[in-house]
């Protein structure tokens, strides 16, 4: 009979010892498993062959099927262009049947004008030959133009303004030169001459500045026509002595604005200057050449756009103008507080009205009608000259792309080409103040301003809700 320590030590003895049996079983599982396990590796292998060559051959055929489509659609545009071009050549043939026909129905249905978009840039004209003076040719065109239509009788001067830039004045059509005022409707309005203020300084500043060192730079206030003054001085005036060292494109002179900022009032000058002016130029160097624009028509545009002008208005009733009604500006060298839209003109003007330094101002108007005359006074009195015209820009720069260009004018579809301007500035405005507005603006306006730059004050209560300003 075995103790019970005898029978610890069996049952420790049995637990770790393994049978005979046992090991061969072991043994025969392991024989059995490791030829399945290389055949399933055989048979993935085969898998991912397979798939491979599958995505090969796919591939190799979607590149064929997609050259025979490309080859198709091209077949395809090719049939469809000349399905059009017989359509064209059809169509033209009808049309010249029915015009010896005399009918003036096309397949029984009313031909339709084509709206006058009036992109009159792209209407051109042969140039003159060299050999032939330019005004010359200018001349004889205009005498044949007047003796075989008489729409352009009593509009010569404007209709020169066009010849000169080589544009086809015939291309446009009569309707619209039926719209722009004869050349002695435009004299009641604005003068024969542009009024420039400040020419008495020019000899006066020729005489300090160096002939290298002469600029002219534009001021203005919003909305009075300073990048329109700015390219028509660029194009066409220049400062000989800087253009014999740094070129025509660099050393022009005519700068777009002045050191401290075409806006800025003008007592920020020689105290400021803007970030994005190329170089250090001193004030006594730089002619300035101030816009100034007709207060009605000024007050009428900024109430469109009032820029960084801030007041009292709306759609109904604007400018708004009474007491108590002030307009809080942003310039650049800070904040501007008027007393009205009026009086906003005043102060700003004003200040350079009353300048003793050389400065001029220049009335907007004399920029749309007198281009070439304002351009050759600005230009002497700085002492430069007037440009010989580029290749194919006719015998002087009109600016025809807008009256009012940037980026801070609205949208293209809103401003003014050069005939649309003469159409629109040429008459005598009709005012759409209220009857309030009109006798403020007539008791606040700067009376020796309007004088001098010889605008009359509208009579009172002349209203017209559905025009335009």
């Amino acid at each position: 009979m075995t103790t019970r320590s005898q029978r610890s030590a069996m049952t420790n003895y049995s637990k770790y010892r393994r049978p005979a049996n046992y090991l061969r079983r072991k043994t025969d599982r392991r024989r059995v498993t490791v030829p399945f396990l290389l055949l399933a590796l055989v048979v993935i292998g085969f898998l991912w062959v397979a798939v491979a060559l599958r995505l090969f051959l796919s591939s190799d055929v979607s590149d064929h099927a997609l050259q025979n489509a490309a080859e198709r659609r091209t077949d395809q545009d090719e049939n469809v262009k000349n399905i059009a071009e017989e359509t064209r050549v059809a169509k033209n043939e009808q049309e010249k049947e029915n015009n010896r026909n005399g009918n003036v129905n096309n397949g029984g249905r009313k031909k339709r004008k084509k709206k006058d978009t009036h992109d009159y840039r792209n209407i051109k004209i042969e140039t003159p030959p060299p050999n032939q003076h330019h005004d010359e040719k200018i001349e004889d065109m205009l005498a044949n133009l007047t003796a075989h239509n008489s729409i352009y009788i009593g509009r010569e001067k404007l209709v020169k303004m066009l010849l000169e830039m080589y544009i086809d004045v015939t291309q446009i059509d009569d309707s619209i030169w039926e719209q722009v005022p004869i050349w002695d409707d435009i004299v009641k309005v604005h003068g024969r001459a542009p009024v420039i203020h400040g020419l008495d300084t020019c000899a006066d500043f020729r005489e300090a500045v160096p002939e290298f060192d002469r600029r002219a730079g534009i001021a203005g206030l919003f909305s009075s026509g300073t990048n329109l003054l700015a390219i028509l001085l660029q194009h066409n005036c220049g400062n000989k002595a800087r253009m014999k060292k740094l070129g025509r494109k660099k050393g022009h002179g005519m700068e777009w604005q002045v050191p401290w900022g075409k806006h800025s009032p003008a007592w920020y000058r020689g105290i400021g200057h803007v970030k994005n002016f190329i170089g250090q130029i001193e004030p006594e160097n730089m002619m300035v050449t101030s816009m100034i624009r007709n207060p009605y028509d000024w007050m009428g545009s900024m109430c469109r756009h009032g820029y960084t002008a801030k007041w009292k208005r709306n759609r109904k009733n604007c400018p708004n103008l009474y007491d108590g009604n002030e307009v809080d500006a942003k310039f650049g060298p800070g904040p501007s507080h008027h007393l009205s839209l009026a009086h906003m003109w005043n102060d700003w003007n004003r200040a350079y009205y009353n300048a003793t330094y050389p400065r001029l101002m220049v009335r907007f108007e004399d920029v749309v009608f007198f281009p070439k005359e304002t351009a050759r006074k600005i230009c002497t009195c700085v002492g430069g000259k007037l440009l010989t015209p580029k290749e194919n820009d006719g015998l002087f720069h009109y600016v025809i792309d807008s009256a009012l260009t940037g980026a801070g004018h609205g949208g293209s579809q809103k401003r003014n080409g050069l005939i649309d301007a003469w159409i629109k500035y040429g008459k005598p405005r009709n005012i759409t103040f209220s009857a309030s507005d009109m006798k403020y603006a007539k008791s606040h306006l700067d009376t020796e301003m309007m004088e001098t730059f010889r605008w009359n004050i509208p009579p009172e209560g002349h209203r017209r809700r559905n025009s335009k300003v």
